[in-house]
């Protein structure tokens, strides 16, 4: 018994790690300063927002600047107008045009 256990544990963790591995990633870079955001309602909202005079500003939903130059993981190059990234652990969605 403990170990068909043990054999259901391995496998869980094992489906775990390839679960929280994107398939089709690929390494990329930042080209130009941009805010990452939780997801892409924040990121379309900060973007309208850097439409209007006082510009789009740092907020719960797009928490961290990521420099020119940060090296990330891009898990999905076309989500309308943004990409999806990992950097740090993490999944954000910047502007398509600050990711090389």
């Amino acid at each position: 018994m403990t170990r068909v256990l043990l054999k259901s544990g391995v496998l869980a963790v094992a489906l775990a790690i390839c679960a929280l591995v994107p398939a089709d990633a690929r390494p990329g870079v930042i080209s130009a300063e941009t805010y990452a955001c939780t997801s892409w309602a924040a990121a379309h909202e900060y973007t309208l927002q850097s439409l209007t005079p006082k510009g789009g500003q740092i907020n719960r939903n797009c928490p961290i600047r990521l420099p020119k130059g940060t090296p990330i993981e891009v898990t999905n190059e076309d989500d309308d107008g943004y990409t999806v990234v990992t950097y740090r652990g993490k999944t954000w969605w910047v502007d398509n045009e600050r990711v090389k």
